[in-house]
Protein backbone atom coordinates (compact mmCIF):
# COMPACT_ATOMS: atom_id res chain seq x y z
CA UNK A 1 0.00 0.00 0.00
CA UNK A 2 1.29 3.26 -1.13
CA UNK A 3 2.39 5.43 1.91
CA UNK A 4 1.12 8.91 0.05
CA UNK A 5 -2.77 7.05 -0.07
CA UNK A 6 -4.77 8.55 2.48
CA UNK A 7 -6.85 4.82 2.36
CA UNK A 8 -4.28 3.25 4.71
CA UNK A 9 -4.63 6.30 7.39
CA UNK A 10 -8.69 5.71 7.31
CA UNK A 11 -7.45 1.72 7.80
CA UNK A 12 -5.20 2.51 10.12
CA UNK A 13 -6.99 4.58 12.84
CA UNK A 14 -9.98 2.93 12.44
CA UNK A 15 -8.36 0.08 14.11
CA UNK A 16 -6.42 2.39 16.82
CA UNK A 17 -10.00 3.54 17.99
CA UNK A 18 -11.68 0.03 18.02
CA UNK A 19 -8.40 -1.56 19.80
CA UNK A 20 -8.08 1.39 22.10
CA UNK A 21 -11.80 1.17 22.93
CA UNK A 22 -12.10 -2.66 23.86
CA UNK A 23 -8.95 -3.36 25.04
CA UNK A 24 -8.75 -0.21 27.36
CA UNK A 25 -8.36 -1.44 31.06
CA UNK A 26 -11.62 -0.69 33.11
CA UNK A 27 -12.02 -1.68 36.44
CA UNK A 28 -15.00 -4.22 37.35
CA UNK A 29 -17.94 -2.85 38.75
CA UNK A 30 -21.51 -1.49 38.36
CA UNK A 31 -20.53 1.36 35.64
CA UNK A 32 -17.95 -0.71 33.53
CA UNK A 33 -20.40 -1.36 30.95
CA UNK A 34 -21.61 1.68 30.37
CA UNK A 35 -17.90 3.01 29.80
CA UNK A 36 -17.19 0.06 27.57
CA UNK A 37 -19.97 1.19 25.90
CA UNK A 38 -19.52 4.48 25.77
CA UNK A 39 -15.67 3.64 24.56
CA UNK A 40 -16.79 1.82 21.69
CA UNK A 41 -19.99 4.38 21.01
CA UNK A 42 -16.81 6.86 20.28
CA UNK A 43 -14.67 4.42 18.65
CA UNK A 44 -17.41 4.34 16.36
CA UNK A 45 -18.44 7.62 15.63
CA UNK A 46 -14.98 8.42 15.49
CA UNK A 47 -14.26 6.17 12.66
CA UNK A 48 -17.46 6.92 10.73
CA UNK A 49 -16.66 10.47 10.22
CA UNK A 50 -13.13 9.80 9.44
CA UNK A 51 -14.70 7.08 6.76
CA UNK A 52 -16.76 9.97 5.69
CA UNK A 53 -14.42 12.55 5.50
CA UNK A 54 -11.53 10.27 3.52
CA UNK A 55 -14.73 9.81 0.57
CA UNK A 56 -15.88 13.07 0.33
CA UNK A 57 -12.38 14.91 0.32
CA UNK A 58 -10.88 12.22 -1.23
CA UNK A 59 -12.53 11.63 -4.20
CA UNK A 60 -12.13 15.15 -5.11
CA UNK A 61 -8.68 14.61 -4.61
CA UNK A 62 -7.54 17.42 -2.24
CA UNK A 63 -7.07 15.33 1.02
CA UNK A 64 -3.51 14.76 1.41
CA UNK A 65 -1.85 11.93 3.83
CA UNK A 66 -0.73 14.37 6.30
CA UNK A 67 -4.10 16.49 6.68
CA UNK A 68 -5.71 13.03 7.03
CA UNK A 69 -3.36 12.03 10.00
CA UNK A 70 -4.31 15.26 11.39
CA UNK A 71 -8.28 14.92 11.34
CA UNK A 72 -7.83 11.46 12.97
CA UNK A 73 -5.57 12.56 15.57
CA UNK A 74 -8.15 15.24 16.49
CA UNK A 75 -10.98 14.01 15.55
CA UNK A 76 -11.84 12.03 19.52
CA UNK A 77 -10.50 14.91 21.12
CA UNK A 78 -12.72 16.86 19.40
CA UNK A 79 -16.23 14.47 19.88
CA UNK A 80 -14.90 13.85 23.73
CA UNK A 81 -13.88 17.56 24.17
CA UNK A 82 -17.65 18.87 23.09
CA UNK A 83 -19.58 17.13 25.21
CA UNK A 84 -17.17 18.04 28.52
CA UNK A 85 -17.13 21.56 26.85
CA UNK A 86 -21.13 21.44 27.47
CA UNK A 87 -20.85 20.18 30.34
CA UNK A 88 -18.62 22.43 32.38
CA UNK A 89 -20.46 25.19 31.50
CA UNK A 90 -23.75 23.73 32.25
CA UNK A 91 -21.92 23.02 35.29
CA UNK A 92 -20.94 26.98 35.94
CA UNK A 93 -24.64 27.93 35.31
CA UNK A 94 -25.90 25.29 37.79
CA UNK A 95 -23.21 26.75 40.67
CA UNK A 96 -24.24 30.79 39.91
CA UNK A 97 -28.17 29.48 40.01
CA UNK A 98 -27.25 27.57 43.31
CA UNK A 99 -25.46 30.86 44.91
CA UNK A 100 -28.40 32.81 43.79
CA UNK A 101 -31.39 30.62 45.28
CA UNK A 102 -29.55 31.18 48.26
CA UNK A 103 -29.08 34.44 48.47
CA UNK A 104 -32.62 35.23 46.83
CA UNK A 105 -34.81 32.12 47.75
CA UNK A 106 -37.74 33.45 50.56
CA UNK A 107 -40.59 31.80 52.02
CA UNK A 108 -43.57 33.48 51.51
CA UNK A 109 -46.22 31.10 53.36
CA UNK A 110 -45.67 28.31 55.98
CA UNK A 111 -48.42 25.93 56.99
CA UNK A 112 -48.65 23.02 59.10
CA UNK A 113 -51.05 20.42 60.30
CA UNK A 114 -51.32 16.69 61.40
CA UNK A 115 -50.62 13.80 58.30
CA UNK A 116 -52.98 11.16 58.04
CA UNK A 117 -53.09 7.87 56.64
CA UNK A 118 -55.67 6.64 53.99
CA UNK A 119 -57.53 5.19 57.47
CA UNK A 120 -57.53 8.85 58.45
CA UNK A 121 -55.10 7.84 61.37
CA UNK A 122 -52.49 10.29 62.23
CA UNK A 123 -48.46 9.60 62.10
CA UNK A 124 -46.52 12.87 61.81
CA UNK A 125 -47.25 16.68 60.12
CA UNK A 126 -47.68 17.90 56.90
CA UNK A 127 -45.48 21.06 55.72
CA UNK A 128 -46.86 23.14 53.04
CA UNK A 129 -45.12 26.12 52.34
CA UNK A 130 -44.98 28.41 48.99
CA UNK A 131 -41.10 29.59 48.26
CA UNK A 132 -39.91 32.73 45.53
CA UNK A 133 -36.54 31.40 43.99
CA UNK A 134 -35.29 33.08 41.03
CA UNK A 135 -36.14 32.25 37.84
CA UNK A 136 -34.14 28.86 36.71
CA UNK A 137 -34.58 27.48 39.82
CA UNK A 138 -36.53 24.40 38.38
CA UNK A 139 -33.46 22.86 37.20
CA UNK A 140 -32.14 22.71 41.11
CA UNK A 141 -35.12 22.74 43.27
CA UNK A 142 -35.71 18.62 43.31
CA UNK A 143 -32.07 18.48 44.95
CA UNK A 144 -33.03 21.61 47.80
CA UNK A 145 -33.46 19.66 51.28
CA UNK A 146 -37.29 19.96 52.32
CA UNK A 147 -38.65 21.52 55.28
CA UNK A 148 -38.27 19.76 58.41
CA UNK A 149 -39.22 19.06 61.79
CA UNK A 150 -37.26 19.19 65.34
CA UNK A 151 -38.06 18.92 68.70
CA UNK A 152 -36.91 20.06 72.03
CA UNK A 153 -36.01 19.34 75.00
CA UNK A 154 -33.68 16.52 74.67
CA UNK A 155 -33.43 13.20 73.67
CA UNK A 156 -35.78 13.36 70.87
CA UNK A 157 -33.85 16.12 69.09
CA UNK A 158 -34.21 16.43 65.38
CA UNK A 159 -35.25 12.70 65.07
CA UNK A 160 -37.89 13.05 61.76
CA UNK A 161 -38.12 11.08 58.84
CA UNK A 162 -38.95 12.97 55.58
CA UNK A 163 -41.74 10.78 54.46
CA UNK A 164 -42.17 11.84 50.92
CA UNK A 165 -42.04 15.61 49.11
CA UNK A 166 -43.95 17.71 46.09
CA UNK A 167 -43.42 20.33 44.45
CA UNK A 168 -45.88 22.46 42.04
CA UNK A 169 -45.01 25.13 40.16
CA UNK A 170 -46.84 28.08 40.53
CA UNK A 171 -45.59 30.44 37.94
CA UNK A 172 -42.09 31.13 36.80
CA UNK A 173 -40.42 32.11 40.55
CA UNK A 174 -42.98 30.64 43.03
CA UNK A 175 -43.44 26.86 44.15
CA UNK A 176 -45.80 25.45 46.11
CA UNK A 177 -43.97 22.21 48.41
CA UNK A 178 -45.53 19.64 49.89
CA UNK A 179 -42.87 17.34 52.90
CA UNK A 180 -44.18 15.14 54.99
CA UNK A 181 -42.27 14.29 57.97
CA UNK A 182 -42.85 11.58 60.79
CA UNK A 183 -40.96 10.89 63.72
CA UNK A 184 -38.33 8.72 63.36
CA UNK A 185 -39.78 5.80 65.80
CA UNK A 186 -42.28 5.00 63.16
CA UNK A 187 -41.92 1.35 61.97
CA UNK A 188 -40.67 1.12 58.47
CA UNK A 189 -43.80 0.32 57.17
CA UNK A 190 -44.84 3.59 57.54
CA UNK A 191 -41.63 5.19 56.43
CA UNK A 192 -41.04 3.38 53.81
CA UNK A 193 -44.25 3.29 51.42
CA UNK A 194 -44.79 1.27 48.41
CA UNK A 195 -43.78 2.52 45.27
CA UNK A 196 -46.61 1.39 42.65
CA UNK A 197 -43.75 1.13 39.94
CA UNK A 198 -41.50 -0.86 42.19
CA UNK A 199 -43.28 -3.48 43.55
CA UNK A 200 -42.20 -4.55 46.90
CA UNK A 201 -40.40 -1.70 47.61
CA UNK A 202 -42.17 -0.44 51.06
CA UNK A 203 -40.77 -1.40 54.33
CA UNK A 204 -41.64 -4.91 55.68
CA UNK A 205 -40.73 -4.21 59.41
CA UNK A 206 -43.89 -3.40 61.59
CA UNK A 207 -41.91 -2.69 64.99
CA UNK A 208 -41.29 0.45 66.72
CA UNK A 209 -37.68 1.44 66.35
CA UNK A 210 -36.12 3.10 69.32
CA UNK A 211 -32.71 3.95 69.77
CA UNK A 212 -32.38 4.09 73.04
CA UNK A 213 -34.01 1.45 74.19
CA UNK A 214 -37.53 1.35 76.68
CA UNK A 215 -36.38 4.49 78.12
CA UNK A 216 -36.49 6.29 75.22
CA UNK A 217 -39.84 5.56 74.50
CA UNK A 218 -40.84 6.33 77.81
CA UNK A 219 -38.99 9.96 77.34
CA UNK A 220 -40.44 10.46 73.90
CA UNK A 221 -43.85 9.96 74.70
CA UNK A 222 -44.17 11.00 78.51
CA UNK A 223 -42.84 14.51 77.30
CA UNK A 224 -44.42 17.75 76.06
CA UNK A 225 -42.47 18.82 73.01
CA UNK A 226 -42.29 22.08 71.49
CA UNK A 227 -42.11 21.50 67.39
CA UNK A 228 -40.03 23.97 65.15
CA UNK A 229 -39.71 23.59 61.41
CA UNK A 230 -36.80 25.00 59.56
CA UNK A 231 -35.14 24.48 56.34
CA UNK A 232 -31.65 25.38 54.96
CA UNK A 233 -32.44 27.06 51.21
CA UNK A 234 -33.69 29.78 52.29
CA UNK A 235 -32.88 29.44 55.82
CA UNK A 236 -36.16 29.54 57.34
CA UNK A 237 -36.76 28.41 61.59
CA UNK A 238 -39.98 28.72 63.23
CA UNK A 239 -42.16 26.92 65.58
CA UNK A 240 -45.18 25.13 64.16
CA UNK A 241 -48.50 27.28 64.21
CA UNK A 242 -50.18 24.01 66.21
CA UNK A 243 -49.07 22.01 68.84
CA UNK A 244 -48.59 17.57 68.40
CA UNK A 245 -48.60 15.02 70.34
CA UNK A 246 -46.24 12.29 69.63
CA UNK A 247 -48.11 9.81 71.55
CA UNK A 248 -51.02 10.53 69.12
CA UNK A 249 -48.78 10.08 66.03
CA UNK A 250 -47.40 6.43 68.28
CA UNK A 251 -51.54 5.46 68.85
CA UNK A 252 -52.08 6.43 64.84
CA UNK A 253 -49.26 4.24 64.01
CA UNK A 254 -50.83 1.04 66.18
CA UNK A 255 -54.10 1.55 64.79
CA UNK A 256 -52.13 0.98 61.64
CA UNK A 257 -50.15 -2.22 61.92
CA UNK A 258 -47.37 -1.12 64.38
CA UNK A 259 -46.13 -2.96 67.15
CA UNK A 260 -43.89 -3.33 70.30
CA UNK A 261 -41.39 -5.84 69.22
CA UNK A 262 -38.34 -7.23 71.88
Amino acid sequence: MKTNNPFWVTVLFTFIYLGIASFSPIQSGFLSTFVRVLLLSIAALCSVLLWVIYFVWGRRGSMSVTRLLIIAVLLPVVICGIPAAILSYRSNQLQELDARIKKEATVITMEDEELLTDRGNPIGVRLRYQVRYPKGAEALISHIPPANLSSRPAPYSGGFWILGTEIHALNATDYLLISDVVPEFMPSTLRFVENPKYPGSGGKDPCFYWQGGPSQRTDVLNQPRTFRIYMSEPAYGAPTRHSYDLHRFYDGAVKEGAKECP
